[in-house]
C-alpha cells in the first residue's frame, strides 16, 4: 500500500504533513466506538502518537482486528460484583517498536451487568458489529496490569496485552477513501498533534519518521 507523505519538522514541534497522497482504503462502515468506550479515562494525555511511542508503550504494532474472544471475569471493588472483559484479537502485520507474538489480544470491559446472573450490557456480537474482522488498527502495548481476584478465565484463554487509553487506534473509511483514525478507548482527534491525514497510515508514516521502524 502506497503512501506518501512529505514531512516538515521545527524545534519542538510535531510533524507537519505538507504533501499528502492517501492511498485508498476499502470502505468499512461507521465503527460503533459508543461499545468500547464502556468507562470514563482520567489519564494524562501524550500530545502526539510519538511522545506515545517513546513513553508510553513497550512496543507499537499494526494490523487487523481478526475477531473478538472471551476474556476473563473479574471481582474487582464490591464482593460478588463480576466484572466482564472481551478480548480484540489482532494480526500483527508490522512492529514499529518492540517484540509482540503475532497475534495479540487487548482486553475492554462489556459494561454493567444487566441482570442477577451478572450478564454485561454488551456482548459478544456487539463488538463483533461495533469493530468486525478485517478492521485496520494501531496498538501501543505494554505488559498485562491485573485488576482484582480473577474469577472465571475461559479455557485456552490467550495472554492480553494493556494499552494506555490513547493506544487503540482504528482506521475508519467512509466519504474519504483515504480513511480517518477512530480512537478504541477515547476520543482524541481534535488534539492537532494526533489530527493526521491518511488515518493510521498518516499516523504510521509520523512515527516512522521519528525512528520507530522495527529495527
Amino acid at each position: 500500500m502506497a503512501l506518501a507523505l512529505t514531512l516538515a519538522t521545527g524545534c519542538g514541534t510535531a510533524t507537519t504533513p505538507t504533501a499528502i497522497a492517501c492511498a485508498a482504503g476499502a470502505p468499512t462502515g461507521r465503527l460503533n466506538t459508543g461499545v468500547l468506550y464502556q468507562v470514563h479515562l482520567d489519564y494524562r494525555p501524550y500530545a502526539t502518537p510519538e511522545a506515545l511511542a517513546a513513553e508510553g508503550a513497550e512496543a507499537v504494532v499494526t494490523g487487523r482486528v481478526t475477531g473478538w474472544v472471551p476474556g476473563l471475569v473479574v471481582e474487582e471493588h464490591i464482593p460478588g460484583d463480576r466484572t466482564h472483559y472481551i478480548l480484540m484479537r489482532t494480526q500483527v502485520e508490522r512492529r514499529l517498536k518492540g517484540a509482540s507474538d503475532d497475534v495479540v489480544h487487548v482486553p475492554f470491559y462489556q459494561g454493567p451487568a444487566i441482570d442477577d446472573r451478572g450478564t454485561p450490557i454488551q456482548s459478544q456480537g456487539d463488538f463483533e458489529r461495533a469493530v468486525p474482522a478485517g478492521t485496520r488498527v494501531l496498538l501501543f502495548l505494554n505488559r498485562p496490569q491485573p485488576a482484582g481476584t480473577v474469577v472465571e478465565a475461559p479455557q485456552g484463554l490467550p495472554p492480553a496485552h494493556s494499552t494506555p487509553p490513547q493506544g487503540v487506534v482504528l482506521h475508519e473509511v467512509i466519504e474519504d477513501p483515504g480513511g480517518k483514525a477512530v480512537g478504541g478507548r477515547v476520543e482524541m482527534f481534535s488534539s492537532p498533534g494526533w489530527n493526521q491525514p491518511c488515518g493510521i497510515d498518516g499516523l504510521i508514516d509520523r512515527l516512522r519518521a521519528k525512528g520507530f521502524t522495527g529495527d
